[in-house]
């Protein structure tokens, strides 16, 4: 499927203008130099009614390694368990942001230095209501 197609996509299931979706999606490749990244899939933690109120940050790394490192250095990797690393597209990112109102931050880590334990990486920061600006021609 060709961008112009997924990005009209975007725009008619978000309910913004093709234009706009262009704009922030050229923008923030500009910002953060990539397409494509990485994101460690955890399971559990997450259940009852508290989980499904509380905010979230989704992390996306540029490299798998990355993604896999800041979970093992950050204790997300069980013994034995298989890493599970999911590639998404930006606009699939951005998506998934619109679509789910509790994750209220997305972070495009950098691809440099790597955070110590219990911080987060550096990198691109976007938070919901300021994607939703930006889509709304506002920001």
């Amino acid at each position: 499927m060709s961008i112009d197609t997924q990005l009209a996509a975007f725009a008619a299931e978000n309910d913004v203008t093709l234009e706009a979706a262009r704009v922030l999606l050229d923008e923030l490749r500009a910002q953060v130099g990539g397409e494509r990244f990485y994101v460690f899939w955890t399971m559990g933690g997450g259940t009852g009614a508290g989980a499904a109120a509380r905010k979230r940050t989704l992390l996306a790394f540029p490299t798998p390694d990355g993604a896999l490192a800041f979970a093992q250095r950050n204790g997300l990797v069980s013994p034995g368990e298989q890493p599970r690393l999911r590639r998404f597209a930006l606009l699939q990112l951005i998506g998934a942001m619109l679509r789910e109102p509790a994750i209220a931050t997305l972070i495009l880590a950098a691809d440099d230095d790597p955070p110590t334990a219990g911080q987060l990486p550096r990198g691109v920061r976007i938070e919901r209501a300021e994607l939703l600006r930006r889509l709304a021609g506002k920001g």
